[in-house]
């Protein structure tokens, strides 16, 4: 299955001083993980230009393995997710072409 993932981050959780040990332990790792599953042809996507929001097409074979993947992600807890399933054009075509032929009589 196909998933439109969108990350957004989420202001206020980590005080200014912690700031650049967050980027370097959870951001950075995060960049790194992610591109290891693009590699891995699990995703493509990346970040909305100049916005600290990012998003992604996952494949994943279940709604359970996608969450185990997104739960890998250092930033995870750190970060707004909105997650939608994705319907392929081929299903799309298959079932409008059924509808189209059951109302055509």
């Amino acid at each position: 299955m196909q998933y439109l993932v969108e990350a957004e981050n989420i202001d206020g959780l980590i005080p200014m001083k912690d700031v650049p040990d967050y980027i370097s332990h959870i951001v950075i790792p995060s960049y790194e993980h992610l591109i290891k599953l693009e590699s891995e042809n699990k995703l493509k996507g990346g970040l909305l230009a100049g916005q600290r929001a990012g998003a992604f097409v996952m494949d994943a074979p279940s709604n359970e393995e996608l969450a185990k993947m997104l739960k890998a992600i250092p930033f995870w807890g750190m970060v707004k997710w909105k997650v939608t399933p994705l319907q392929s054009f081929k299903s799309a075509l298959d079932q409008d072409g059924h509808i189209a032929k059951l109302l055509s009589g």
